[in-house]
């Protein structure tokens, strides 16, 4: 809308407009083309998985993504440790490590100590030494017959599967989620402080 007393605009519509349209005729050769070179990262990098190294899966973060999984940079200590696996032996195998994030949530704990466990289930060693207590240890002549991975994730993410609204019960209704959350807190902050007086109480009665 013109405001004001000012020149009327004029808008040239006399333009040369073939000149800017753009057609995308090389879609097909470029789905060919990225084709091959996924085929020629993955013969590069065969044996290994095509995708690279393994990685965890993980929540994104804000409460608008956070209902889905995606993959994450790399697995943490606990879930390392919880597997069996050294966290310097871990990049030598083909499984990324993350010494900076850590886990909020035993189920999502569980769910990369899983994924761990489901890939060194599978994990072949091509290595001439031998290793004590390895039982997939195969030797360089063994190397035709092992299959590379070129599944995009290795191990697929899955898919968190939710049930569909329900009616609020009773129960719902009487729950208090902030003065549950707050007690918790509570409880969480005075673990030290109690543990410190309750050992000073036991030192004083002997």
């Amino acid at each position: 809308m013109v405001k004001h007393n000012n020149m009327v605009p004029r808008t040239n519509v006399m333009k040369y407009w073939q000149r800017f349209v753009r057609v995308n005729f090389n879609q097909p050769a470029g789905k060919k083309r990225r084709a091959e070179k996924r085929a020629q990262k993955a013969a590069k990098l065969a044996p290994r998985p095509a995708a690279g190294n393994l990685r965890p899966v993980v929540k994104p973060p804000s409460l608008r993504h956070n209902f889905r999984l995606r993959k994450g940079k790399g697995f943490t200590k606990s879930e390392l440790k919880e597997a069996g696996i050294h966290n310097r032996l871990a990049p030598t195998i083909g499984i990324s490590v993350d010494l900076r994030r850590r886990n909020k949530s035993v189920e999502g704990m569980q769910r990369n100590v899983d994924r761990l466990k489901e890939y060194m289930g599978k994990l072949v060693y091509l290595t001439n030494r031998k290793r004590k207590g390895k039982k997939n240890v195969d030797s360089r002549n063994k190397l035709k017959e092992c299959k590379q991975n070129t599944h995009k994730n290795i191990i697929p993410v899955p898919r968190i599967k939710y049930d569909g609204a329900r009616a609020i019960t009773a129960e719902d209704k009487k729950f208090m989620a902030f003065s549950t959350l707050r007690i918790a807190r509570a409880e969480n902050r005075m673990v030290g402080p109690r543990s410190k007086a309750k050992a000073a109480k036991a030192a004083k009665t002997e």
